[in-house]
């Protein structure tokens, strides 16, 4: 079985902040450190109108339910 949308968005979001400098993101804490989740979001949220803005406003949704 292939991946989810959800789970590619994550992947990618954990690949583009270890790029960034942050090597301690892993698929967990992207959703619920402040730090991290902020730089998701403004990723996901650029993403909007690319065909999975489902997903996407999910995801911003579970962001915004797990952190301050």
């Amino acid at each position: 079985m292939g991946k989810t949308i959800r789970e590619h968005l994550i992947a990618a979001g954990v690949k583009n902040l270890k790029e960034f400098g942050y090597p301690d993101v892993n698929a967990e804490n992207l959703l619920t450190d402040v730090v991290y989740s902020g730089f998701f979001a403004s990723m996901l949220r650029d993403n909007l109108g690319q065909g999975v803005d489902e997903q996407i406003n999910a995801l911003l949704a579970e962001i915004k339910d797990n952190t301050p």
